[in-house]
């Protein structure tokens, strides 16, 4: 871990020498993460300086910044986001700050998965990643919403959420989306409150807990719980009408009505005798194509089925000497 966090810093500190424009020296010393309001509006007033000389620079520094904050979960994202809505406003620090934090959140995740397998040999961390698999399994058709909300929580942190996901079988996809969905109404309010970061004062002025953003945050877990809600009551409906269906299936079967293949019998042939016009003749065979017939596999009972009605007779011709025949009568199944 500490091999890592070495190498981002130094590709941190590469990027930001890289791709950072030549700095006037009395500039220097605001070009810091900001960790108060006055290191914010500093680096607010420097960023807007340069931005219009450097756009694309500029993008990539806050981008490659972000994504290390997110990465090994330090403060300061929320200052990032602030400024982006700052320095671009809100229409395009919003999607960058959503983007920024769901792909910085899935590099902790990929660090967790893997070398999260040796902390699980502790039995504490073990029991603990246990419980959070049983309530991952519980909200298994509800993944994604669920993964929103606890983004929307204050409770667990975030930090929390990115370690232990790639351990209860959570995948990379869904764990993406859910990040950039469920922080995406408090990316509103942060980009929201750096559209007006000039006229402040104090971060008094941030106003972060309000009725209006606790409105706005409270709207956004209704519209995630809203499919969750027709899930479940379609989920009770459909389970009526196959119970419903299920009970129509045994009176069937109870009545007769149906085999145990599921087939039912239409109709019946016609009988093996009749008499008067158009009634059925009977077949006539000789000896030598009668044996030859009831001799052939294909027609052979050997499967156990039950014959429920013979077919028709066959006269069998037995040709004489002289040239005359007589018949004889046999009844076979068909």
């Amino acid at each position: 871990m500490a091999a890592i966090f070495i190498v981002s810093t130094l590709l941190l500190g590469g990027t930001l020498w890289l791709a950072l424009p030549t700095l006037e020296d009395e500039d220097r010393p605001q070009l810091k993460i900001p960790k108060s309001f006055v290191e914010l509006q500093a680096l607010n007033t420097l960023l807007k300086k340069y931005r219009d000389i450097y756009p694309f620079r500029i993008v990539v520094c806050y981008v490659i910044t972000y994504l290390f904050l997110q990465a090994f979960s330090l403060p300061g994202s929320m200052y990032l986001s602030i400024l982006g809505g700052a320095v671009w406003g809100v229409p395009r620090a919003l999607p960058l700050a959503c983007v920024c934090v769901a792909s910085g959140a899935s590099l902790c995740y990929l660090i967790s998965a893997a070398l999260g397998p040796a902390l699980l040999t502790i039995p504490k961390f073990a029991t603990r990643l246990e419980k959070w698999t049983e309530k991952i399994r519980s909200q298994k058709s509800n993944l994604i919403s669920f993964l929103i909300v606890l983004r929307i929580a204050p409770l667990p942190p975030h930090w929390v959420v990115n370690v232990i996901c790639p351990h209860v079988g959570i995948g990379l996809v869904p764990f993406w989306i859910s990040t950039a969905l469920g922080i995406l109404g408090v990316s509103v309010i942060h980009t929201t409150i750096g559209g007006g970061l000039d006229e402040m004062t104090s971060a008094d002025d941030f106003h972060l807990i309000s009725w209006r953003n606790f409105l706005g945050l409270s709207a956004v877990v209704v519209g995630v719980l809203i499919p969750v809600g027709l899930r479940y009551f379609y989920k009770s409906e459909l389970a009526e009408v196959q119970e419903v269906e299920r009970d129509d299936e045994d009176t069937m079967l109870e009545e007769g009505e149906g085999t145990e293949s599921g087939d039912q019998v239409l109709a019946v042939g016609p009988h093996a005798r009749g008499k008067g016009k158009g009634a059925q003749q009977p077949l006539l065979l000789t000896d030598e194509d009668s044996d030859d017939f009831l001799d052939d596999d294909d027609y052979a009972d050997d499967d156990g089925d039950v014959i429920l009605e013979a077919g028709p007779a066959l006269v069998v011709k037995d040709d004489d000497d002289d040239g005359s025949s007589t018949s004889s009568r046999h009844s076979h199944p068909l």
